[in-house]
């Protein structure tokens, strides 16, 4: 049985955008086992894409922060691994990841960097992504470098576990909704300029509201409890407020029994689309390296792109468009 280490310790989105590259290295070595070292807030969303058959939190904020703390991981877990693995791929060629994966054992490593600490990787310092652009497909193109076998361009898969479901069908009986006709709504980002205006939601929200929908607003964190206390006084109680109701298997649960998503681009719009919900994605920063990296193919998912005339209408329809 082949062993490969994947690490990535970004975000919520990059997580998920590093799940087609594991279920590539499932689909060319079916007997093989994947570990994935992931950011620790997000062992949830590593834990259950599709593919990985196992999960080991990396506390970059916490006993595992600066030089002492990648040390103090490895020492931790070099017994762990100490037989080593086939290959690693380090996502966004992280150099803390790249010395790991050599302190662990692999074989070969695989990465973008071009610094100096290239040497000790066995891919090329100019890697061929065959003019493809896209993040995940990039992702999955470091398997190339090892296997010499094309990839397949496959969509994100998050599999959330049936007690998530559960815990949902008990949080919205709690919430006395009853009808299936929701539509979740993700306004906030990391980045101010790609959040969804305040009035264009409101608007937005009783648009939808007219046409017989129950909207959630979703979010995580200070900035997405703001906004949604901000909402609260000028759309009353046209929507339901789930800001930091769930953990993100929960989420993903939640959104698995969702109409539709509406979402600007972050980690929930990509969970949106690994559950396979027909997805609206609002990107408010729309230039074409932006674009070209980040937003979803329509070859993979149900969605729609919005770039530029974001507007409410356009989002309607955009909506209808993908729920017909």
């Amino acid at each position: 049985m082949k062993k490969f280490l994947v690490i990535n310790t970004s975000f919520f989105g990059d997580t998920l955008l590093t799940n087609p590259l594991c279920r590539n290295i499932e689909i060319l070595y079916p007997d093989s086992h994947i570990t994935f070292i992931v950011n620790k807030p997000f062992v949830e969303v590593a834990t259950y894409c599709d593919g990985v058959d196992e999960v080991v939190a990396y506390d970059k904020k916490g006993k595992h922060h600066g030089v002492k703390g990648a040390w103090n991981f490895y020492q931790e877990y070099k017994e762990k691994f100490k037989l080593g693995f086939e290959a690693a791929f380090v996502i966004y060629g992280n150099e803390r990841g790249i010395v790991l994966a050599k302190l662990f054992g692999a074989k070969k490593v695989y990465a973008e960097n071009k610094g100096i600490i290239n040497f000790l990787l066995d891919n090329p310092r100019e890697i061929d992504y065959h003019g493809k652009t896209k993040v995940q497909t990039k992702n999955s193109i470091l398997l190339e470098q090892y296997s010499k076998k094309a990839i397949r361009e496959l969509p994100m898969k998050f599999i959330p576990p049936e007690s998530s479901y559960d815990d949902i069908e008990v949080l919205l009986e709690g919430l006395n909704i009853q009808d299936n006709k929701l539509v979740a709504i993700c306004t906030t980002s990391k980045k101010k300029e790609k959040d969804m205006p305040l009035k264009d939601c409101k608007e937005l929200i009783q648009t939808l509201k007219s046409k017989g929908y129950t909207l959630l607003l979703l979010g995580a964190g200070n900035v997405a409890k703001e906004y949604g206390e901000e909402l609260s006084k000028i759309a009353k109680d046209d929507f339901i407020n789930l800001v930091d109701k769930t953990t993100i298997a929960q989420l993903g649960a939640l959104l698995a029994n969702c109409k539709a998503l509406i979402s600007v681009d972050t980690g929930t719009m990509h969970l949106g689309l690994a559950v396979d919900v027909p997805t609206v994605c609002l990107f408010y920063i729309h230039t074409k390296a932006h674009l070209d990296a980040w937003a979803p193919e329509k070859s993979l998912y149900r969605c729609e792109v919005l770039t530029e005339n974001i507007k409410v209408e356009n989002i309607v329809n955009s909506l209808r468009k993908i729920m017909e």
